[in-house]
């Protein structure tokens, strides 16, 4: 399982679509998208904490 599964899996387990797990943590949709799609690696550590914040888990974790 990939870290991008992995946090995908996370948020559908919790909120009923990604469209609103990103209104919901103020991320960008579009953004959300392109970090589970390319990878967590290329993506702003930024968006990666504020995500990992609302899920209420640890950045190390993913």
């Amino acid at each position: 399982m990939t870290r991008e599964w992995a946090l995908r899996k996370t948020i559908l387990d919790r909120y009923p679509s990604l469209r609103q797990f990103a209104l919901e943590a103020n991320i960008p949709y579009s953004t959300l998208l392109t970090l589970l799609s390319r990878g967590i690696g290329g993506a702003s550590f930024d968006v990666v904490v504020q995500i990992c914040n609302h899920l209420q888990i640890d950045p190390r974790d993913l």
